[in-house]
Order: C-alpha cells, then sequence, then structure tokens
C-alpha cells in the first residue's frame, strides 16, 4: 500500500468512527428515537451510509430498533458507562446518599471533562427532603460556573488571573455559588484530593434554602475528606 492510500484509509477510518459517534451522542437528544429518513436529514448522512453505521452500532448493542422503525440507544451503553471509574463512583455513593439526606439536598459528583467544562458524574437525590433539587448524571455545564466547577478551580496551583470566587474557595475551603447553573439554586463543593490515578473531582450539595449554607458547608467538607480517605487507602 502507497503512503498516500495508508493516509487516505485512515482519514477513511476516523470519519467512520467520528460518524458513528454522532449517531450516539444524536440519539442521546432523542428520547423518543428517530427513523432512518430523519437521522440521515438531521445528520446530513448518506442513507445507505447511515444504515451500514447503525448495523455495526447494533451488532455492539449500542443501537436499537424498535417494532415502530425508530432507532434508540441500546443498553450496551449502559454497560461500558459502568466501568468508567467504577471505583470512584462505588466509594463515593454511599458517602453522597448520607450527605444528601444529612443536609437535605441532591449531592454531586464533578468531573472537569476539558479545560472549560465539568460534567456530573454522579447524582444522589436525598430520600426525606421536602424539596430538592433533581438533574440527571451527565449534565455539564462551564468550569467557572457554578460550585462543582470552581471548587477544582481552587484545588489547583493559584494564578494571577484566578477569579475572585475561585481566590475565595481557596482561603474558605469550599467554594459557593448561586444561580449560576440552575436559578435560584445555592451550590456547595469541595475539591476532593485523590491520589494520581484518579482525575480531579468536586463533591457538592445543592441547595434550594439560601439559610442552609453554613450549616451545609461543614458536612460537605467532611464528605469530601471521608471520599479522598477512602480513595487513597483502595490504592
Amino acid at each position: 500500500m502507497r503512503v498516500e492510500d495508508s493516509r487516505a484509509a485512515s482519514v477513511a477510518g476516523a470519519q467512520t468512527l467520528d460518524r458513528g459517534i454522532r449517531i450516539l451522542w444524536h440519539l442521546a437528544r432523542s428520547p423518543h428515537g428517530e427513523t432512518l429518513t430523519e437521522m440521515a436529514q438531521s445528520l446530513d448522512v448518506n442513507r445507505n451510509t447511515l444504515h451500514r453505521l447503525l448495523e455495526a452500532l447494533t451488532a455492539h448493542n449500542l443501537v436499537r430498533r424498535t417494532e415502530d422503525k425508530r432507532f434508540h440507544l441500546a443498553y450496551g451503553l449502559v454497560e461500558l458507562a459502568s466501568a468508567v471509574d467504577s471505583d470512584l463512583r462505588g466509594l463515593a455513593y454511599p458517602i453522597m446518599a448520607g450527605l444528601a439526606n444529612a443536609v437535605d439536598a441532591t449531592a454531586n459528583l464533578m468531573v472537569p471533562i476539558s479545560d472549560t467544562e465539568v460534567q456530573a458524574v454522579l447524582v444522589v437525590e436525598p430520600r426525606m427532603a421536602a424539596a430538592h433539587i433533581a438533574f440527571r448524571s451527565g449534565q455539564r455545564h462551564p468550569i467557572d460556573s457554578g460550585s462543582g466547577g470552581l471548587a477544582i478551580l481552587a484545588g489547583r496551583p493559584a494564578r494571577d488571573d484566578d477569579a475572585p470566587e475561585v481566590v475565595e474557595a481557596r482561603e474558605r475551603g469550599y467554594a459557593v455559588s448561586t444561580g449560576q447553573v440552575i436559578p435560584g439554586i445555592i451550590g456547595v463543593s469541595v475539591r476532593v484530593e485523590t491520589p494520581p490515578t484518579v482525575p480531579e473531582v468536586s463533591l457538592g450539595v445543592s441547595l434550594v434554602d439560601p439559610g442552609a449554607v453554613e450549616r451545609a458547608a461543614p458536612q460537605v467538607v467532611k464528605a469530601a475528606q471521608e471520599l479522598s480517605g477512602q480513595l487513597f487507602a483502595s490504592r
């Protein structure tokens, strides 16, 4: 094979992979699924090409087709997702459940997924709270908006261009945000000290009562310390 042919094959392979990933993300935003024709129009992909890609994804249980000829995400993705930082999420869940019930607020675990964004990798709601915020794992927002991202930034070495909220979080030991991600919701988060093999992570709660910050903050700090200890012990 000539060098030019090898490069062309490499690009073609990357394009196929890219299209397959685009299909998965597109279906993730389509809770009722889509037909082949709808997807071809939405993604601007040839029907024959799209059909071949969907067949491959179906063979790996990443996509499924229902009787109404609509395509949906399949349960193979659940198996893949369960393997992502399973130790971190497994150790964090009982700690977060205890925290959520103690402060009557939804607890969350955030990790940075780029220089500009963080993502919730685990969300635990309280069992008995009269009112609490609900959001899903996988939710993303800018790293400099919301207490989770601010706590992660505060845990990094100080920079001259650090935002005042980051400096304040570093000095105080926890980050607080109000209405930056969800209007009216107060976030309180702490960076979790982690071993080198574990990504940066913050542990936080989403409060509906502004007066609960002083009561919740020490418990978030304590929960973050407990999770850190367990992560180091497990390594």
